[in-house]
């Protein structure tokens, strides 16, 4: 197993999870706006999802950018950095209903998803980094057991 990186690749790899991150964090304030605004007869049981879903964001945040900050590079922090390096999209004064909010909060869990699968295999494969490489699989699985969970909520 390669703990080690060689230095020339290194930028490249922290460039790939500043886009992981940004996509992390983007998803956390979707969830903190939702945890927080969520209506309706199921009210309770979402707004304790969004919290649970955003702590665990929390976390994960961290540890990506901790990976970042260990191979050398700066980890952004501004929420303008996030929004140039995230695939997901935010809307402005916007509060959707309930089924909504759990419909598009799932979607951008399954983008998120399945970027960090495409830059873990690249890491892995292209770089040979099976730290950060084993980082992501690890966070990839965890999102895809809260999306099948999330999926059982539109269902229902």
């Amino acid at each position: 197993m390669t703990t080690q990186v060689a230095n020339n690749v290194t930028v490249e790899i922290a460039e790939a999870l500043k886009s992981v991150l940004a996509d992390q964090f983007v998803l956390y304030t979707k969830a903190r706006n939702y945890h927080w605004n969520v209506t309706g007869g199921h009210f309770f049981r979402l707004h304790e999802l969004f919290e649970k879903l955003y702590d665990e964001l929390a976390d994960d945040i961290d540890e990506v950018a901790e990976r970042i900050r260990a191979l050398g590079a700066y980890a952004p922090g501004a929420m303008s950095e996030f929004l140039k390096l995230s695939n997901i999209t935010e809307t402005e004064n916007y509060y959707p209903e309930a089924d909504e909010m759990v419909n598009t909060f799932t979607n951008d869990y399954e983008l998120v998803t399945n970027r960090i699968l495409e830059n873990a295999a690249r890491i892995q494969d292209e770089y040979k980094d099976e730290v950060t490489a084993g980082l992501l699989y690890g966070l990839a699985q965890k999102y895809q057991k809260n999306i099948w969970m999330l999926k059982s909520l539109i269902n229902n």
